[in-house]
């Protein structure tokens, strides 16, 4: 595994969708037409060796990234070698990805839509939609999480590497972290869980995930950030904001080493891992 840093130019080609508009409004006190930039919000039509599966709302940059790590954070995929090639049409305002799995990848998918089948209408219920929303994890082994000073480093660097919400605003971050409090990587988009996946995603392509490394997000922490991180392996993770019970909760089951940091006072560990 290396620890080269990667910027944002390193990343595969994007759908020609720019991922910033200019709108106008108007300052009604003024009077004055006035333009903002805006993030681009499109829809991604996922599409796995033909069958329909999702669509999500992403910001048109780094897809592929994101379909590596949505992938793996569903649980269809559990290397990047089991998605042999994702091909990317733009039709309309709207993205579609065609991926093809490989043979032990479609049959694990094929599972999974099995004990799905009953979600249809009614939202989250039956035990088995109940088990695949909030699984049980094997708790991770225990890794010490970052020292104090490297977590407070972070918030002098982490700014620079946030491209797409310098412009905008509006805009989620997820990096990759290494043991020094160094970031090795960054990923944006509008939506949260999708911006750690995009990270995820750019990680497992590159086989460059370790469990003494951090995840970092710019956002509050929900379940799902938790569980993405702890699927991941890597032991720590790092939200600029609040988390909630059910993620704290979910992180000392797992064993999840769980850190809040704030905007100016000391990181608040929620949970720290057990030996």
């Amino acid at each position: 595994m290396t620890n080269r840093k990667m910027k944002d130019d390193e990343a595969q080609p994007d759908a020609p969708i720019p991922p910033h508009s200019l709108h106008h409004y108007i300052d009604d006190e003024s009077q004055v037409t006035s333009f903002a930039t805006l993030p681009t919000e499109t829809p991604l039509a996922i599409s796995y060796n033909g069958v329909s599966h999702a669509v999500m709302m992403v910001t048109p940059q780094d897809i592929e990234d994101f379909i590596y790590g949505f992938s793996f954070s569903e649980r269809i995929i559990r290397s990047g070698s089991e998605i042999h090639d994702i091909n990317i049409e733009q039709k309309d305002d709207a993205l579609i990805a065609n991926v093809q799995l490989a043979n032990r990848a479609q049959a694990r998918l094929s599972l999974t839509k099995r004990h799905l089948a009953g979600r249809t209408g009614c939202g989250i219920c039956g035990t088995e939609s109940l088990e695949h929303a909030i699984p049980t994890f094997e708790p991770l082994p225990y890794i010490d999480t970052l020292s104090n000073g490297s977590i407070l480093k972070l918030r002098e660097s982490l700014r620079q590497w946030q491209s797409l919400g310098h412009i905008s605003g509006a805009i989620h971050a997820a990096m990759l972290v290494n043991e020094q409090g160094e970031i090795l990587l960054c990923r944006e988009d509008i939506g949260r869980h999708n911006a750690l996946d995009k990270t995820l995603g750019t990680a497992i392509r590159g086989k460059a995930l370790a469990p003494t490394q951090a995840l970092l997000v710019t956002s509050r922490c929900s379940i799902e950030l938790v569980q993405k991180a702890v699927l991941s392996g890597v032991a720590t993770l790092i939200t600029l904001g609040t988390p909630t019970s059910l993620a704290v909760n979910t992180a000392i089951e797992a064993n999840l080493n769980l850190v809040h940091l704030p905007r100016q006072d000391a990181p608040r560990f929620f949970n720290r891992a057990s030996r």
